[in-house]
């Protein structure tokens, strides 16, 4: 179980350091909303998910307590002192629609707890799916920096700023995908230069190195369950290894790994079983060009000075 401002992880400890209030690089924070620190349970089985999410949250003044899996979430939700619950829909073990229902029978006549769905996910049939399971509401990845700061806001402190949050928030963002990004990449491009300056306006040089870091590493973890899926013909965790990938990548701006794995992640049993191993060469070769590219001194740079985008 990972925590910040708490039991706090060395990498935790950087990344909070770096996306403190008054660091030079962070979340632009609106000056005419004032931010209510909340306690934000964050779960989410993605390492690059739950570090975007802590930079946004902590850098707006939020206690973040992060974990990876639902099983955590009722442990952290159980001990109480918990304000809002951020829960990635996807997960391994216990995902965030069971673990939703769950706490809400637990929960019975008590305080409401506000509890957010995350998914790169935006069909019909989740946002079903989440409502039915008892979340208040349903958000799309990658995620929206102010959207997410003034939802927490609608859901904690409707008191405070109700006018303020009801302006910024969308019509209806259960119902649409929230376009972050105005430019679509080049197809040539292996990383959006775009994802990546939004990588740095939520912290800086040294947050971009630990995030390419931690994706490099995640990269690696997961292509040994991913060949071993391949081998026995596991049609379950290949779909799931695409996930983790397509998430990893979007977060990364490794566009075309995320565009590929969000069609393997739902291919059917037949296909795959006709067509594995091509797929996993696909994979592996998107995921090393992804690799190559935010590993070059483009974008990674030990000494912290920020990089020059060619």
């Amino acid at each position: 179980m990972r925590k910040l401002r708490g039991d706090v992880t060395p990498e935790q400890d950087i990344l909070r350091n770096r996306t403190a209030i008054g660091s030079t690089h962070r979340v632009e924070i609106p000056s005419a909303t004032r931010y209510t620190p909340k306690r934000v349970l964050v779960a989410d089985d993605n390492r690059t998910n739950r570090n975007v999410l802590a930079a946004i949250l902590e850098a707006a003044g939020h206690i973040v307590v992060m974990v990876t899996d639902g099983d955590e979430a009722l442990e952290e939700m159980k001990k109480g002192g918990i304000d809002i619950l951020l829960i990635d829909v996807n997960m391994p073990r216990l995902n965030g629609i069971d673990t939703c229902s769950i706490w809400r029978k637990r929960e019975g006549g008590r305080n409401h707890l506000p509890i957010i769905g995350v998914t790169a996910d935006a069909t019909s049939e989740t946002e079903i799916k989440c409502r039915n399971a008892g979340m208040d509401m349903r958000i799309t990845k990658p995620v929206d920096a102010q959207i997410l700061l003034t939802t927490i806001e609608k859901y904690c402190c409707v008191d405070t700023n109700g006018p303020l949050i009801q302006q910024a928030l969308p019509i209806d963002p259960l119902h649409k995908v929230v376009p972050i990004f105005g430019d679509v990449p080049s197809a040539d491009a292996p990383i959006d230069e775009v994802q990546i300056q939004y990588l740095l306006s939520i912290g800086d040089q040294a947050f971009l190195n630990t995030m390419i870091e931690g994706f490099v590493e995640d990269v690696e973890q997961t292509l040994g369950p991913l060949r071993k899926a391949v081998a026995d013909g596991d049609v379950s965790e290949f779909r799931f290894c695409a996930h983790a990938f397509k998430s990893s990548g979007n977060n990364m701006g490794a566009r075309s790994l995320s565009r590929l794995c969000a069609q393997l992640e739902k291919v059917s049993e037949a296909d795959f079983l006709e067509h594995r191993f091509s797929y996993l060469q696909e994979m592996e070769q998107e995921a090393a060009t992804a690799v190559d590219a935010l590993k070059s001194d483009v974008y990674f740079t030990p000494n912290g000075v920020t990089a020059q985008a060619g």
